[in-house]
């Protein structure tokens, strides 16, 4: 039995089985929400004519890992700098990318379009099932928590300027890069597996638990689209207009962006994978797991981290993506759902 075990095949169905195991409740609760996503695009297909945009999500994947490599390459270059770039490149990649690894970064790698997929059917069905309700009370309570401001405004005079607004942009796009980055970074990741897992099951349970559960539940369209909602008097009239006397200064994207998810909506074009919720943020509860994750990392990743998360929680603020309470409930779900999915991580392990 012990000779069958020491084949290369025995080895790697054995390797297989282990890894299964190791990723079985991740995998699990992916399939479960992919699942619920297939039944609302059988149940509307109208709604979904676009479907679960695979190719877009495949193709995205694809792309972060050339970006990967170029970005490693990159850092050969400026700090490394050896005599035989190629021959550097080709033997340090084989040397990390043995079979036991590529097979180790298989489950997360193959669930990330499926999530990203799914997670988007889902939350194009918040204004399905829960009409945009909740602007006018999450508003209300940011005056109150706020000493009787719009939180925007007590930002305006540090954040307003035309040059501030465009780094704060740029932080909150950043967030993209981070995030997608650090999830290619840990399906690689070997040596702390238990953190690891840790990481990836926090992921997903924040965006369906926050992003689509809660979202359901305080169905809202966020500031810059809160008079196209809510009649009456709109209190970010004059942070939307700020904005974009900001943007013909500096080019405020998330301007754009704003505009061709409302559009979107309005005409159920299906040309974006994006929708529109505002509660609870998720950037900045994703924000926030990282900046978990980098404390354990070490004491530099975790200030580096902090740090950005702060600025995401402006940012979302600032350019009135979100309800500064958006971004309270975001942060504080996300740290109670790191700490359940390190318990279920421990409870989980062999």
């Amino acid at each position: 039995m012990s000779a069958v075990l020491t084949t290369p095949i025995a080895a790697r169905s054995l390797l297989l089985r282990k890894l299964f195991a190791e990723h079985a409740v991740l995998l699990s609760v992916v399939a479960v929400h992919f699942f619920v996503a297939l039944a609302l695009c059988w149940a509307f297909p109208d709604k979904y004519r676009q479907n679960l945009q695979l190719p877009g999500y495949l193709g995205s994947l694809a792309m972060g890992l050339v970006f990967a490599l170029c970005g490693y390459t990159i850092y050969v270059m400026v700090i490394k700098r050896p005599a035989q770039l190629v021959r550097y490149l080709r033997q340090h990649l084989a040397a990390y990318l043995t079979v036991e690894r590529l097979l180790f970064a298989m489950p997360v790698l193959a669930i990330i379009p499926l999530f990203a997929a799914s997670f988007t059917v889902v939350k194009a069905a918040v204004p399905m099932f829960q009409p945009f309700a909740w602007d006018a009370r999450l508003a209300a309570a940011d005056a109150w928590l706020h000493f009787g401001r719009q939180p925007w405004e007590w930002l305006q005079p540090v954040f307003g300027s035309p040059l501030m607004t465009a780094i704060v942009n740029y932080n909150y796009h950043l967030w993209f890069f981070i995030m997608f980055a650090t999830i290619y970074w840990l399906a690689f990741h070997m040596e702390r597996r238990a953190l690891r897992m840790q990481f990836m099951l926090s992921f997903v349970l924040s965006w369906i638990v926050l992003g689509n559960i809660v979202a359901l539940f305080f169905s809202s369209v966020g500031p810059c689209f809160y008079g196209n909602v809510v009649a009456g008097a709109d209190p970010f009239a004059a942070q939307m207009a700020l904005l974009r006397e900001a943007d013909q200064t500096i080019p405020v994207l998330a301007l754009q962006v704003q505009d061709m998810l409302w559009t979107d909506y309005t005409t159920n074009s299906g040309h974006n994978a994006l929708s529109i919720a505002a509660m609870p943020s998720m950037h900045v509860g994703t924000a926030v797991l990282l900046a978990l994750l980098g404390w354990r990392l070490n004491r530099a990743a975790g200030i580096a981290l902090t740090v950005f998360a702060t600025l995401v929680m402006i940012g979302s603020v600032h350019l009135a993506w979100h309800y500064a309470l958006d971004g309270y409930v975001g942060g504080l779900g996300a740290w109670l759902i790191w700490h359940i999915s390190g318990r279920i991580v421990q409870g989980s392990a062999p």
